[in-house]
């Protein structure tokens, strides 16, 4: 975190979250899918789905790794107002996040973003940055739907934007930056990389026992 204020940003690979054993920050299934046992699973023409309980896929990029940055967003999903346009943070948001540490740091995410934008568009990377959509995974019809509605460009990078929505990865109300390092461009080492920005932030790091007395104005909260 003090890193992050002087815009020292840390990405990691996504096999970095795969492996992890946590049950809050770890997540087997990043940036995979389930597929559906009742279509039919084909190996030189052969249906074999009579025969597998399970089956997963993954997504390989060309001469790419992908590496990602997440913070929590505050909103109205995980605030409750205290009196007219003054906002508090719901316990179970609270209780969350105390599983990641022992301080926290709010900051402004555009000025973060226009701060990563700067720095990728002078390299060979691309980069996006959206919300995650959580889905139960296993509901192959809420993921079939998810992609058509998803559909056009982002397609082909939607499974990096979705999470399970069974056990208790929605209280995080994730928000994600995705890099795509091509040919290698910053350093990857033990799975992650620093990257330097122009972000900078004078917001002091707290102590998490204060996200208990947290306010904010409505204006400040995402959707």
């Amino acid at each position: 975190m003090e890193q992050l204020k002087k815009g020292i940003v840390h990405f990691s690979q996504l096999e970095t979250f795969q492996r992890d054993p946590t049950s809050f920050r770890g997540d087997k299934m990043e940036g995979k899918h389930y597929l559906d046992p009742s279509n039919p699973f084909l190996i030189n023409g052969r249906d074999f789905s009579g025969y597998i309980e399970k089956a997963v896929i993954s997504y390989k990029f060309v001469n790419c790794t992908v590496l990602s940055f997440s913070a929590s967003m505050l909103s109205f999903k995980n605030c409750h107002p205290i009196s007219d346009g003054l906002y508090a943070l719901n316990d179970s948001f609270i209780a969350e996040m105390c599983q990641f540490g022992d301080c926290f740091l709010v900051f402004e995410a555009y000025s973060l973003i226009n701060a990563l934008r700067k720095e990728f568009e002078r390299t060979p990377c691309g980069y996006e940055y959206h919300p995650i959509t959580y889905i139960n995974k296993r509901d192959y019809h809420q993921i079939q739907t998810y992609y058509a509605e998803i559909g056009g460009d982002r397609e082909n990078t939607a499974h990096l934007f979705l999470k399970d929505a069974i056990p208790s990865y929605p209280m995080q109300n994730e928000w994600r930056v995705i890099l795509f390092n091509h040919d290698h461009h910053y350093p990857v080492e033990n799975g992650s990389t620093n990257i330097q920005t122009s972000f900078s932030t004078e917001i002091p790091i707290f102590g998490i026992d204060k996200l208990k007395t947290l306010q904010c104005g409505r204006e400040f909260l995402c959707i």
